[in-house]
């Protein structure tokens, strides 16, 4: 299966809609220490349950974390990830 950024966008909509009725319950949801920030390894977390493929997990990984975080502190707090949802085009 190729990946490509759309295909990895559609796999997490899909994840979002299905377990999750707002993305806030989805970012408390991968929040795995709870102190309101996503790692990368939280990330790789949400991607596995996404079945992206193990092989670019981490790259994509990175690849999100880069793209979110505004303010450049390697973490991603609500406020970012509310605003790379609004321009992913993920619906709620």
């Amino acid at each position: 299966m190729a990946w490509t950024r759309e295909k990895i966008l559609e796999n997490i909509e899909v994840l979002m809609r299905s377990k999750f009725q707002t993305p806030q319950q989805a970012f408390l949801y991968y929040d795995s220490d709870k102190d309101g920030l996503l790692t990368k390894t939280d990330f790789k977390n949400l991607l596995k349950e996404a079945n992206v493929s193990v092989l670019i997990r981490s790259l994509v990984a990175e690849f999100m974390m880069k793209s979110f975080d505004k303010n450049n502190d390697n973490t991603v707090s609500w406020e970012e990830f509310q605003q790379a949802i609004k321009e992913s085009g993920i619906k709620k």
